[in-house]
């Protein structure tokens, strides 16, 4: 039999990078002038890579399908992430359609990546700071982590655990790993 493997999902703004804040609520940085990733992201990301979780970064980019950013500065950005910390893939989806199957709280990315990483859904965590992360979790199978970043929208309610930070999130996954 096959070994199946275990993934951490992290969304990318609002998680590993600096959400840009407009009335109270988090949206994605437009140029690298804006980019900046959240402070102490590397340790905790290394810490699951030593645990062999896989790290993979799940995004809705809809100004990148909108022509808001460039290609050029988005994937210049996502260079400087993967420097930080060395994630396995990013997924993204650049549909502003709420019923497109690869934009959260749909599945489609996480679904391309079960298959491409043969994952094991149930040893799988989302971490993410909007509704929309937590729900793809929940349709996935996996469980998840939310980060709240206080924005001015419905919080949700089927998240294992509510923290403010990725160093607080993983602490998390690696106490529910060990008792595993």
């Amino acid at each position: 039999m096959v070994k199946k493997n275990k993934a951490i999902f992290l969304d990318r703004d609002g998680v590993v990078v600096k959400s840009i804040i407009r009335n109270k609520k988090g949206y994605a940085p437009l140029n690298l002038r804006e980019f900046k990733l959240m402070p102490d992201i590397k340790e905790p990301c290394k810490k699951l890579k030593k645990k062999g979780f896989l790290i993979l970064i799940i995004t809705n980019q809809p100004d990148l399908g909108k022509k808001k950013i460039t290609n050029r500065d988005f994937n210049e950005m996502n260079k400087i992430l993967f420097k930080k910390i060395n994630f396995d893939k990013l997924y993204v989806s650049k549909s502003h359609n709420i019923s497109s199957v690869f934009r959260k709280p749909n599945t489609g990315l996480m679904v391309l990546a079960k298959k491409k990483f043969n994952l094991d859904s149930k040893k799988c965590f989302m971490v993410g700071d909007r509704k929309s992360d937590i729900e793809a979790a929940k349709r996935f199978g996996c469980r998840s982590i939310f980060i709240n970043r206080f924005y001015a929208e419905p919080k949700p309610k089927d998240q294992i655990k509510t923290v403010y930070s990725l160093k607080d999130a993983v602490n998390v996954i690696l106490r529910k790993h060990e008792k595993k």
